[in-house]
């Protein structure tokens, strides 16, 4: 079963602000997660536990398994927030950091050399998604390009599945030459969620707190995703 992004939006709102913490992180509650998850390396109910302690194949190996397992669609962006990605794109060559399927490369290799990377490109039918753009399987923690090599470096719905933030966002400031685009989700952290995140942005200061605050950035909610755009000739 796979909702979209908008509908997956309302239910997580619903259970974030509805639900008590007490009940969400309830071992009920867990055993509903635990029985959508299964069978996976690691039990989603104890992922935020040891994902900090795992070693970077142990952590790879279970977002390979999860993608082949289970249809994450093709995108997570809203309409919204794809649209405004796609707006806020500058310059001919482009990065897609932890690209997925490949919807948003696609699109921006219309008009733009893209490249597509991500951790587990060739896990299931992302083998077939490459039309377009050229890809590169690499972890967004080692990215195997030289400092300033695109002009725009988009990064969408993928701090939350990060251990390091300050590396991450360390590397996709390396390789940007113009332009910063990063999207993350707005969701409460919990010890169970219906999704494999292990980082949580719930309000704009929890993503700021990370990025810092620069004179040429940006950061507003659109379409339910925090959208933080960086300026990087300023």
């Amino acid at each position: 079963m796979h909702f979209s992004r908008r509908t997956s939006n309302r239910i997580n709102d619903l259970l974030d602000a509805w639900v008590p913490p007490a009940v969400r992180d309830s071992r009920p509650f867990a055993a509903v997660g635990r029985r959508l998850y299964q069978p996976l390396p690691v039990d989603i109910t104890e992922l935020k536990d040891r994902a900090f302690e795992m070693s970077d194949r142990e952590f790879a190996a279970f977002y390979r398994q999860l993608h082949s397992r289970f249809d994450q669609g093709d995108t997570d962006l809203t309409p919204e927030s794809a649209e405004a990605v796609v707006d806020a794109v500058i310059g001919p060559t482009v990065l897609d950091v932890a690209c997925g399927k490949g919807y948003l490369a696609r699109r921006l290799s219309g008009s733009h050399h893209v490249v597509g990377c991500d951790i587990a490109l060739r896990t299931g039918d992302r083998a077939l998604a490459h039309q377009g753009f050229v890809p590169c399987e690499a972890s967004v923690e080692r990215l195997p390009f030289r400092d300033a090599t695109f002009d725009s470096v988009v990064s969408t719905h993928t701090l939350e599945h990060v251990r390091d933030l300050h590396r991450v966002i360390g590397e996709l400031r390396r390789v940007a030459a113009r332009r910063l685009i990063i999207v993350v989700p707005r969701q409460r952290p919990y010890r169970v969620t219906f999704n494999p995140h292990i980082q949580f942005f719930p309000y704009r200061w929890s993503l700021l707190a990370w990025t810092g605050t620069r004179d040429s950035h940006s950061c507003n909610l659109v379409g339910d995703d925090w959208l933080y755009i960086e300026d990087r000739e300023a």
